[in-house]
């Protein structure tokens, strides 16, 4: 017996990392999901800058490439830094549920996202590769997660300082590339140290941002896939909608020497289900119906919902005897089903069945028509029965 409750259940969001990534496409989080993230990369690139500052204050070979003051500048600067995103990671857990949160905290992660990727680059030059490739990839990825005034608000403010930095640096006001020494920058263009520096400052956020379009790719196409299948689905009993049906039927009809059976199905009486019991009970009538139907047929048979309370059936390679084998079997399945709703009513439901097939006519709207027929003299003759057309034009 099947018991139904109506209950409606909270929908809950969950904050676990596996959530995060296998049921949650990256670019559907909330923005302070998304902020969490901006701030694990910030932080990341901003450990980066730690290591690359404490090997070149420990390795004296170095020095003579960098503005050693400076370079003790920016590790101090990273360490504040780091200690910023990691502490901001904190309010967007506790304040989840707070409507500020989701407003303030995504703007300023991203500001100081910018402001330390507008420092750095201002540091090791403004048309350095890394600070290129960086802006790039930081642009491309910012704009498809966050709302674009946010971004555009960070960056072009930052674009701006950037370009009016490095015009200064042309008539000589700021230095270029300040982090480096100037008097050797010169030779530098393929010394393995500016290459090195250039690699270490490029790679990580390169690296993180492939990483973020690939799961923003993947997670695009399973979203399509899923889409394309949704939309060949009824959404309330999960089978083939008539579309999809008319689709499948089509192709099945042009294959050569096709033989198919159509089985048209419908619910007696169902309109007393929904005056009696109400339109959600009907409602999952009609899913446990086609569940029913579903396991009763084979692997190679289609099922469809054609309208309201009426299922078709698209049984290929199966002559109008054996559809009527399988339409028997179905119809005594569905009405062994037994129904009962919140007040302990019980009810079971029965249906009726017409039968054609590709051998009666040339077109498959021909052969829907003949099944149809044979239905209306099922319920004309009492109902809970299957007929084929054949048999009905016959007598």
């Amino acid at each position: 017996m099947i018991k139904i409750h109506f209950k409606h259940l909270a929908n809950r969001e969950k904050w676990s990392f596996s959530q995060f990534w296998k049921h949650e496409p990256l670019i559907n989080w909330n923005m302070l999901k998304k902020s969490i993230l901006l701030l694990i990369l910030a932080a990341f690139m901003t450990l980066i800058g730690i290591i690359w500052d404490s090997l070149v204050l420990l390795n004296p070979i170095t020095w003579q490439w960098v503005n050693l003051p400076l370079v003790r500048s920016k590790l101090w600067t990273n360490v504040i830094m780091l200690m910023v995103f990691l502490s901001l990671i904190v309010p967007c857990y506790r304040y989840k549920d707070h409507a500020w949160a989701h407003t303030i905290i995504p703007i300023l992660s991203v500001q100081l996202f910018t402001a330390l990727l507008c420092h750095t680059s201002y540091l090791i030059g403004s048309f350095s590769p890394a600070t290129m490739v960086v802006y790039v990839s930081v642009v491309a990825v910012g704009l498809v997660l966050f709302n674009r005034k946010m971004i555009y608000c960070a960056l072009i403010p930052a674009t701006i300082a950037l370009l009016f930095c490095s015009i200064l640096s042309m008539f000589g006001v700021l230095q270029y590339a300040p982090l480096f020494n100037p008097e050797i920058l010169s030779q530098a263009e393929m010394h393995p140290f500016w290459v090195g520096s250039m690699l270490f400052f490029l790679l990580p956020i390169l690296i993180a941002c492939l990483f973020l379009f690939e799961i923003i790719l993947t997670q695009w196409r399973s979203r399509e896939l899923a889409i394309q299948h949704l939309s060949r689905l009824d959404p309330l009993t999960d089978v083939l909608n008539r579309r999809s049906i008319g689709a499948y039927l089509e192709k099945l009809h042009q294959q050569p020497n096709s033989l198919y059976s159509i089985v048209l199905l419908d619910l007696d009486h169902f309109k007393n289900i929904n005056d009696h019991f109400g339109h959600s009970m009907g409602d999952q009538v009609l899913i446990q119906v086609a569940q029913c139907l579903t396991k009763h047929l084979r692997d190679q048979d289609m099922i469809g919902r054609f309208g309201g309370e009426e299922f078709i059936l698209l049984l290929p390679h199966t002559t109008t005897t054996q559809a009527q084998n399988i339409a028997e079997r179905c119809r005594l399945a569905i009405a062994h089903l037994r129904f009962m709703t919140e007040d302990e009513q019980t009810f079971s439901v029965s249906a009726s069945f017409g039968i054609s097939s590709s051998l009666n006519a040339n077109e498959p709207h021909l052969i829907i028509s003949q099944a149809d027929q044979a239905l209306y003299a099922v319920k004309a003759a009492g109902r809970n029965q299957v007929q084929i057309f054949e048999d009905f034009t016959s007598s």
